[in-house]
């Protein structure tokens, strides 16, 4: 599984996944058994999910990956040059599939799973697609500020800036998450912005409270948990939060379509908070 996000809207979505299940034939034995069988796949490694939507290839290597199965058996084995991997002799099961490279490491690639693939008595597929970490990003800032409406009303909002240095030049665009927390709530908005420049938003749509403002930077790439239905992001880099709250004393209404953002406010970067439930 994979997701992303793209302009502020979170998808989750199959990308680059093909499982197929070829038929077992001759004999499986006892009945209730099936024979071992054999796992293979590629994995391929993208820059962005912004790239990947356009279904265009990097140049990343996806070399020395440990893929494993766990399940009834745990067999594991390493991706070749291009990404590719064959584990044999996989007992039949339901498995969980981990492949991941320097998991713990900030420049690693964390771990990607799948969930659910059946092996034995024949070949079973995965070919996933992974993104690696974003780096974390430096100097957070949050400030109270506003901003003017073409009918020329002040809206309240939080200003949030960062950099990412050094540069990192193998991306060529991030999703960069803000989070929102204060004792009654939390809220979230992401950017699109690049890996190499500082980057500033307001933020608008969150009412009364004080704040704590927090940035990742995110490749976009995730997948679902299944044993309790939570999207986990290996692709996101750890969270640097702001020095100092921000109180904002008094709500923001807003009409939260895209294209009345962007009508009452051209050329500005302005994002609308989204409440957590």
């Amino acid at each position: 599984m994979s997701a992303r996000f793209v302009r502020g809207f979170r998808f989750v979505a199959v990308l680059g996944v093909v499982v197929v299940f070829s038929a077992c034939k001759g004999s499986t034995g006892p009945p209730g058994l099936v024979n071992k069988g054999r796992v293979s796949g590629k994995v391929t490694v993208w820059e962005d999910a912004v790239f990947n939507s356009s279904n265009s290839p990097t140049s990343i290597p996806a070399g020395g990956f440990t893929v494993t199965t766990i399940g009834d058996s745990t067999r594991s084995t390493t991706t070749g040059p291009d990404g590719s991997y064959v584990i044999e002799d996989v007992p039949g099961g339901t498995y969980v599939l981990e492949f991941s490279k320097n998991a713990d490491s900030p420049s690693g690639y964390g771990t990607m799973k799948r969930y659910n693939l059946f092996a034995g008595g024949g070949d079973s597929f995965h070919s996933g697609s992974i993104g690696r970490k974003g780096p974390k990003p430096n100097a957070v800032s949050a400030a109270l500020d506003s901003v003017s409406t073409l009918s020329g009303a002040k809206l309240p909002g939080i200003r949030v800036a960062w950099t990412i240095t050094p540069a990192v030049l193998q991306f060529s665009t991030f999703f960069y998450v803000m989070t929102f927390q204060s004792p009654t709530v939390g809220a979230t908005t992401t950017v699109i912005g690049t890996g190499a420049l500082a980057d500033t938003s307001i933020v608008v749509g969150l009412p009364p409270g004080s704040y704590s403002v927090s940035v990742q930077s995110d490749v976009g790439f995730g997948y679902v948990d299944e044993s309790d239905g939570d999207t986990i992001f290996p692709s996101r880099s750890a969270a640097t939060i702001a020095p100092s709250n921000v109180v904002l004393t008094r709500p923001t209404i807003v009409d939260l379509s895209t294209k009345k953002l962007e009508k009452e406010f051209p050329g500005r970067r302005v994002v609308v908070a989204k409440i957590l439930e």
